[in-house]
């Protein structure tokens, strides 16, 4: 098992059969391949070592400049989400602002109608029950019409208040 049949017939030992090898009159080609192969792979040990230096360069300008740049935009960036939240507030406070108004308007067009003036004009001229005229008369001086309390823009919008620039 630790022995080769060598051409010739006779049994050498593993080792010798290495060592032979290696110091045949051939090895000189293997060594030069070898060192050929040594000296390829340390150019690329070099090229290796050459782009870890570049990647600890570029990830210390990364620490030192790019970080605290994207700290400065977070900050930034949050005074922005807070006027973007007072501005959903406004929007929507304006927005049931709006339905209130509608919902007046509404209920004003159902209480008074909707007739434009030459018709109401047309129709007072006809002569109506009196029973009607008392009821509508009643209803008109029942119904006040009372204005909603609104927003204030500058309430929401301080610098609207101030004078503008000239």
């Amino acid at each position: 098992m630790w022995r080769l049949q060598h051409a010739s017939g006779e049994h050498r030992p593993l080792a010798a059969q290495r060592w032979l090898y290696f110091t045949s009159p051939d090895m000189d080609s293997v060594i030069e391949s070898l060192d050929k192969s040594l000296e390829d792979l340390l150019t690329r040990v070099d090229e290796f070592v050459g782009m870890l230096d570049m990647i600890r360069s570029e990830s210390s300008q990364v620490v030192n400049e790019s970080v605290p740049q994207i700290h400065t935009k977070a900050t930034e960036m949050r005074q922005i989400y807070r006027k973007i939240d007072k501005l959903e507030a406004f929007v929507k406070i304006v927005g049931n602002n709006v339905a209130g108004l509608e919902e007046q308007v509404t209920k004003a067009e159902t209480d008074l109608g909707t007739f434009p003036n030459t018709f109401k004009k047309f129709l007072q001229t006809i002569s109506v029950p009196s029973f009607l005229n008392k009821s509508s008369s009643s209803r008109q001086h029942q119904t006040l019409y009372e204005p909603p309390a609104l927003f204030k823009t500058e309430d929401y919008f301080p610098c609207l208040s101030e004078p503008p620039y000239s």
